[in-house]
């Protein structure tokens, strides 16, 4: 535990919460804090706050807060252990092999330390002067330029079928590590082989720039022209994007992102200066890539390449992106492939492309209107309407939506039909209505609402010896002598007080709300004690408050005191309690009395006095 406690100190003297949330949010400055979108919830009023003073984010709408390794643990969906191995490996903080992620087998940080080094393994047989000669030649040819192809870290995957598993046995890789990262397989007669054979590599990375997985393109007349990785714990296709890494800043710089669908088309765009151009791995638009683009940009140009491709490209981009508050548009071009339209027309026809986009609602529309208009009829003008707004609706109904995003999205429909928006939305209601469906955003179930930020609301006296003690470590002297565990009847926040305690008796004034995260491995108990944290630092006043909060507990364990002794008094249905009961009894409610002279309370124990009393008759 001792050698844990100094990989986490470590890290913490070593990371930036800053950096590592601004990898995933776009942050600006509000005052003293930094505000973005959240990360964990799909919102369209930044409601998530980074405290670079405290060292702790917290989300308004969703209720989730903590330190680093909450977020990391929230974002990677991992245990604490795991969380401080992967933040260890980026900040260059030695990790032992004693210290494993719970559940035993590969870590997603060991499958990203193998990626990377196969990554420089591809890399390096592609800069090979004999082995990667032909594969050069083959870039070359189509238009990619060394520069492109390092930027990217383009590799090779030789045909002899083991020897990226020879070379990483040699390295002191494992068998089962590496077929772990699906970088080796097994055939059916037991024996391991390479998974990428005779293929131009292509290393994709998150936005942490961890490789997550590899795309292999075949250099043969293989019929599977693409492989990529195996889902495993570190990567899945539908939730990353290829190039996202590279892409990042300038997609926050220019206010767009631009999706094609194929790797080389995502390199070519970056070649010819498009450098917010991402790629999508294998799949259709899912809703945790639009999620992602969400973070840096509102607004997502899709390429398609024929006509059918942009009836589904269109009517997907509506379904997945319109609930998430990203505004989509889709560009066509004549040529089958973005790579190819760059060789042909160059990067000002395909930068015109880009610009040109239609809505994706307005392509929608037109294309639903042109099924329709062999009814000229006003009942097929009806009917083309209602399959339009069939689709907005379902698209409304897959995510949560606010108020104001339903009225904006009922105005833009209501100017594209040349209708009411009050008919837009009456119609859309009795869509809705059909279909069980509702699309009023509900508050997710235990989020603290946004106006939680500026109200504390009331809270317990317990709650608010802990949000002191968080602030004001230095008062442990007026908190540890009054305190009994026993009497907080919530676990969570006795457990949160036992943590708070421990740490404040060790560390003293040193004690801070990093070491108390530190002690708490389950993210909701991070996300309360983040609360508890900044509910005290808004309240202040820490002497007055701790003092007050004692008070009330002292005056409650009284009260129940005497609740107690007065049931004693008044003995079981069945029988009597003996008098020597009844005198010890009595005894404690006169000394509870006597504790009680300065406060309220003593209301409560005449009337317990005199009740147990008349009951008992005189002692």
């Amino acid at each position: 535990m001792q050698h844990i406690e100094r990989i986490k100190d470590q890290i913490l003297d070593r990371a930036d919460l800053v950096q590592v949330v601004s990898e995933h949010v776009v942050l600006r400055r509000r005052g003293r804090r930094l505000v973005g979108l959240c990360p964990f919830h799909t919102e369209k009023t930044p409601s998530f706050t980074v405290s670079e003073e405290l060292g702790l984010f917290k989300c308004f709408g969703c209720g989730k807060g903590g330190d680093i390794f909450t977020f990391v643990q929230l974002r990677e969906s991992v245990p604490f252990v795991e969380a401080m191995r992967i933040l260890a490996d980026r900040f260059g903080v030695e990790w032992t092999p004693t210290l494993r992620s719970e559940g035993g087998g590969a870590s997603r940080a060991d499958l990203a330390q193998v990626n990377e080094w196969a990554c420089k393994y591809f890399r390096s047989t592609l800069n090979d002067a004999a082995r990667g000669g032909t594969t050069r030649e083959y870039l070359a040819k189509r238009g990619i330029s060394a520069d492109t192809a390092a930027r990217f870290e383009l590799g090779l995957a030789l045909d002899n079928g083991t020897a990226l598993l020879e070379a990483a046995r040699r390295a002191g890789w494992s068998e089962a590590l590496l077929k772990a990262a699906d970088l080796v397989r097994t055939s059916d007669g037991g024996r391991a082989y390479d998974t990428f054979r005779n293929r131009l590599m292509f290393p994709i990375r998150d936005v942490t720039r961890r490789v997550v997985g590899f795309g292999g393109r075949t250099l043969g007349d293989d019929r599977a022209k693409y492989v990529n990785t195996s889902q495993n714990p570190l990567f899945d296709k539908g939730r990353g994007l290829y190039g996202i890494h590279l892409a990042r800043p300038r997609m926050t710089e220019v206010g767009r992102c631009v999706l094609v669908e194929g790797y080389m088309d995502c390199i070519a765009a970056h070649q010819a200066g498009f450098g917010e151009t991402v790629a999508t791995l294998g799949t259709a638009l899912t809703e945790a890539q639009v999620d992602l683009v969400r973070r840096y940009t509102e607004r997502l140009i899709v390429l398609f390449d024929s006509d059918s491709a942009g009836v589904a490209a269109a009517e997907r981009a509506i379904r997945v992106a319109l609930p998430r508050y990203v505004g989509v548009r889709l560009a066509k071009l004549t040529s089958k492939d973005p790579a190819d339209f760059l060789a042909e027309n160059g990067p000002e026809a395909f930068g015109a492309a880009l610009n040109e986009a239609a809505d994706a609602l307005e392509l929608k529309w037109k294309q639903t209107r042109a099924r329709f208009q062999g009814d000229a009829s006003r009942r097929g003008s009806r009917d083309a309407v209602a399959d339009f707004l069939g689709v907005v609706v379902d698209a409304c109904a897959a995510g949560a939506m606010d108020a104001i995003q339903r009225g904006q999205i009922i105005n833009q429909v209501a100017h594209l039909l040349h209708l009411p928006a009050e008919e837009v939305s009456r119609l859309m209601l009795q869509l809705e209505r059909r279909r069980g469906r509702s699309g009023v955003q509900q508050q997710p179930t235990g989020s603290t609402p946004a106006s939680a930020e500026k109200d504390t609301g009331p809270s317990s006296p317990w709650q608010r010896v802990l949000e002191v003690l968080l602030n004001e470590p230095g008062l442990w002297l007026e908190v540890g002598f009054a305190v009994d565990l026993a009497e907080i009847s919530e676990p969570r926040l006795r457990r949160l007080m036992s943590v708070a305690l421990d740490g404040v008796a060790k560390l003293g004034t040193a004690f801070s709300v990093s070491d108390a995260l530190g002690r708490c491995p389950e993210v909701e108990d991070a996300a309360l004690l983040t609360e508890l944290a900044r509910n005290g630092a808004r309240r202040a006043n820490y002497d007055a408050t701790l003092r007050t909060a004692l008070e009330q507990i002292h005056r409650a364990g009284v009260a129940r005191r005497v609740a107690e002794e007065s049931r004693r008094l008044a003995g079981d249905p069945g029988g009597e309690s003996p008098r020597a009961d009844a005198e010890e009894a009595l005894g404690v409610i006169h000394e509870a009395a006597r504790e009680q002279k300065h406060f309220a309370p003593r209301r409560i124990i005449r009337e317990s006095l005199g009740e147990a009393e008349a009951r008992r008759g005189p002692v």
